[in-house]
């Protein structure tokens, strides 16, 4: 079993050295979300070089392979493909032998990422397929609605009956026929006759 709490602090680190070198660099704006989008685009390579069973990640695991050996393997594999911090936090992982965590802190590298370009997730689910004029104004009243860019994924649940309701992170906004009908029943229950 993967701890998800080490990977979560190593992406967390990442972050932070890609934010003091681009600090440094004196990168920002543009150029700085730039990077954080090439970090993270090396990072998933080299979570898809190392996934489980590859034969680069079978030779890093090897307990007979030199230490020494798999950094300059490593090194070699990555120079001039993954910018400088990928290299030395993908040597920092093999010496720390974390390598087996890479596509975990690949995937909340990511949501920091999005967090720090103020990007949220929405789900949308409807009782039927949504048009693509449909999900467009859906969208723009959620960017609307959570006051920045919103990533939109739509699923359909016929038992919903009608309409859709939306999820931001915490926040639901439910125009569901269904939730709509059991607030009216609610409401008969309470009533005393």
């Amino acid at each position: 079993m993967k701890d998800t709490s080490v990977a979560s602090r190593y992406a967390r680190a990442l972050l932070l050295l890609t934010e003091d070198q681009a600090r440094r660099g004196q990168v920002t704006g543009p150029a700085f979300t730039e990077r954080l989008d090439r970090t993270l685009g090396d990072l998933k390579s080299l979570a898809q070089l190392l996934a489980p069973g590859s034969r680069l990640q079978e030779v890093l695991a090897h307990p007979k392979v030199n230490p020494n050996d798999k950094r300059q393997l490593l090194r070699h594999g990555l120079q001039g493909r993954a910018i400088r911090a990928v290299e030395v936090f993908a040597d920092l992982l093999l010496r720390k032998k974390r390598l087996d965590l890479v596509g975990d802190i690949a995937r909340d590298f990511e949501a920091l990422v999005e967090h720090a370009k103020g990007l949220q997730h929405a789900r949308v689910v409807s009782a039927v397929a949504l048009t693509p004029e449909e999900l467009q104004r859906m969208h723009a009243g959620l960017q609307k609605w959570a006051g920045g860019p919103v990533v939109l994924t739509n699923e359909v649940n016929p038992s919903l009956i009608g309409g859709a309701y939306a999820r931001i992170g915490d926040r639901i906004l439910d125009l569901s026929v269904r939730s709509q009908l059991e607030a009216i029943a609610d409401q008969l229950y309470e009533v005393s006759v």
